[in-house]
């Protein structure tokens, strides 16, 4: 079947004797390798089933008797249809390729080095089906290890062009059978310059079965959710410690303007507003509604909305499919609910959602121990109330446009959030907090249309067996293979990152600079420690110290005193002035080589003075390449640090969220720049 795909075999012979195994080598020119053939081996090497370098007709002869022998052993039972006698092929590198039916994402693509690259390194890719050309080459470029491609130890390159076209074929392969794919590894194959062979493959194919399209992502009604009028708390408490208390003091005493309504049928007011015992008992049409009370009784509450009007449900209580049983079942009967009375809902299991304009606040952390961020461009859809909590403070600066917390995600999801928020003017940079994925390909195509426009930032944590266990208690949903995720992130062109500082530091770098032209950095302190750091991080985040330009070489010797070291990184030692970081990050500024100038501050040493805030925002207004900055330190650096975010430049603690501000924008700007790419080519 594969042969028909254009993938090539070493010359080989199925023989069912010793006899017959000497014949085939013979006739093949020796040395020759011994394979069993059976459907019921699929790990040949496991079970003794593989013999190579059969020099002899002896050699073959007792390697065939041996080979029965060990699997006989091995793998009693199995069927046995004879042994394979195939060309020794052992020329160039090996890789290799797979094909795989995903539970999120449906058929993917593997590629990868082979033999113990495989497994030492982790060095493969992954790409959902189906795959361009350009999928491909990142698929290649992207593994670890992908130097040894370029040839090593004397060994000729791999024609890349030919190792994109076995990706591709696989990949039409994997398409017709997607209906019956279960997995199929192409392992190893050689490829020897443009030549390849592939000298083993493993093929599980399922019973035909029908993959459904993706369905679209639903945004109706999503904008009450931000800019509801009026708002009903079904379960609101004069009793502090009660969730339903704090819901309503974040939405009666604080800065949202809109009408609140409680619903509590013990009491007649909650705190100083009329209560009313259900939603039926409203005087007034109400946009909508927060339920805090147990998730049993909520299906009742949805009843309750359809028969008022109320399209827009928050469900802040727990207790649904993350414990399993009965639980699961009610959050089953709310979904069926949902869609028959066209209520939209957030939640379970969340802390709800806000609005950086109206100010509309679901919260249940008080605002003495929560602040609440101002207006700004950053849009968050978290699965985990923590994060999104920590995140509403830390991204106090840049600001939040938009925040929702889906915890269960009974109806809203990522895919319904992104199709919304691509086309909100508040949202230029979105963030996605994601333990797992109910329909993979879904959201996969949501994301593919949100960064067609604005930069996704994903963060995906239950990466090991343990978080993906403890990702299925928290919220219900199975995290899955992270490496297939992030194949799929980075196809649709989304920016992933590796840890909640990673998470931090993207959204705010893309919110409060340009993206980047390229992946070059020229760093500039007054303490040469961070930025030696930041050197060993580069490789990792796709980023290279650039080069700088002769011209920029010879200004700063005329301009710096001879103890400063001018080069990239450029370290103009503690004695720096703001006058002196002036003259650098200008000539960084204007190198052509340059495209991500990143200054660290050493605010501890007192010659640099104050006059740097001035500095650095009149220079980031007359230019157009990011500017990130770091800086560490006590209140004083604190203080400066705020300064300067307050004039737009954004200061980052630590030397690894500094670096990962400039991959996030160098992501973003080759994000765009493949898209330019593909409309000139459409067009």
């Amino acid at each position: 079947m594969y042969r028909r795909y254009g993938f090539v075999t070493p010359g080989q012979h199925l023989v069912s004797s010793a006899e017959e195994a000497v014949r085939a080598a013979q006739d093949i020119g020796f040395p020759v390798a011994l394979k069993i053939q059976s459907p019921d081996v699929i790990h040949k090497t496991d079970v003794g089933g593989v013999l190579l370098n059969m020099g002899s007709p002896e050699e073959v002869e007792g390697g065939y008797r041996r080979i029965v022998r060990a699997v006989e052993a091995g793998c009693p039972g199995a069927r046995i249809e004879g042994v394979v006698v195939q060309e020794m092929y052992d020329r160039g590198v090996e890789i290799i390729i797979g094909l795989n039916a995903d539970p999120q994402f449906g058929p993917t693509l593997m590629f990868g080095l082979g033999g113990v690259f495989t497994e030492a390194l982790g060095a493969v890719s992954f790409r959902v089906l189906p795959v361009s050309w350009r999928d491909a080459a990142e698929m290649v470029r992207e593994i670890p290890g992908a130097q040894i491609l370029e040839g090593y130890r004397g060994a000729a390159p791999v024609d890349r062009e030919a190792l994109i076209e076995l990706l591709l074929m696989a990949g039409r392969m994997g398409e017709d059978l997607a209906g019956r794919l279960g997995s199929i590894d192409f392992n190893p194959v050689r490829i020897d310059g443009s030549e390849h062979r592939v000298l083993d493959i493993k093929m599980l194919l399922e019973p035909e079965r029908t993959h459904g399209s993706a369905s679209a992502p639903r945004t109706e009604n999503l904008d009450k959710f931000f800019e509801a009028r009026s708002v009903a708390v079904i379960g609101a408490s004069s009793t502090p410690t009660k969730i339903g208390y704090q819901v309503m003091d974040s939405l009666a005493n604080h800065e949202y303007e809109g009408r609140v309504y409680p619903i509590n049928p013990n009491r007649s007011e909650v705190m100083g507003l009329p209560s009313y015992p259900s939603l039926t008992d409203l005087p007034d049409a109400v946009d909508l509604a927060v339920a805090t009370i147990a998730l049993a009784a909520v299906p009742d509450i949805i009843r309750q909305c359809g028969a008022r009007g109320i399209h827009n449900l928050v469900i802040i209580s727990g207790g649904g499919k993350e414990l399993g049983g009965e639980s699961q079942a009610v959050e089953e009967l709310i979904r069926e609910l949902a869609l028959e009375e066209d209520v939209r809902i957030v939640g379970c299991n969340c802390i709800g959602v806000f609005d950086g304009r109206t100010r509309l606040d679901t919260f249940f952390q008080g605002h003495d121990r929560m602040v609440r961020p101002p207006l700004g461009p950053v849009a968050l859809m978290v699965q985990s109330g923590t994060v999104g909590a920590a995140l509403l403070e830390d991204l106090r600066t840049p600001g939040i446009s938009k925040f929702v917390s889906y915890g269960n995600k009974i109806d809203v999801d990522e895919a319904d959030m992104l199709a919304y928020l691509k086309d909100d003017p508040p949202t230029r940079v979105m963030g996605c907090y994601i333990e797992g994925l109910e329909d993979g390909r879904r959201f996969l195509d949501a994301a593919r249309c949100a960064a067609a426009s604005k930069p996704v930032v994903v963060f995906k944590p239950g990466r090991s067996a343990e978080a993906a266990s403890a990702s299925i208690s928290h919220t219900g949903t199975f995290g899955g293979t992270y490496k297939v995720y992030e194949g799929a992130f980075r196809q649709a062109g989304l920016i992933p990152v590796n840890s909640y500082e990673e998470f931090r530091a993207a959204l705010k770098a893309l919110a409060m600079q340009p993206p980047a032209g390229g992946g070059r950095v020229a760093m500039i302190s007054n303490g040469a420690g961070t930025m030696i750091q930041a050197i060993d991080l580069l490789g990792e985040m796709g980023l290279a110290m650039a080069p700088l330009s002769s011209e920029s070489l010879s200004a700063l010797r005329s301009a710096y005193p001879s103890y400063f070291v001018v080069q990239n990184p450029l370290d103009v030692t503690g004695s720096a002035t703001s006058e002196h970081y002036r003259v650098g990050i200008e000539a960084l500024m204007e190198d052509p080589n340059v495209d991500i100038v990143c200054p660290w501050f050493v605010f501890q040493d007192s010659p640099l003075d104050e006059g740097i805030v001035d500095v650095l925002a009149e220079i980031a207004e007359r230019h157009d390449k990011p500017l990130f900055c770091g800086a560490t330190g006590g209140p004083y650096t604190q203080e400066m640090s705020r300064r300067m975010e307050e004039r737009g430049i954004p200061v980052f603690p630590s030397v690894r969220e500094w670096m990962t501000a400039a991959a996030a924008s160098c992501g973003w700007g080759r994000v765009q720049g493949r898209r330019a790419s593909d409309d000139d080519l459409s067009g």
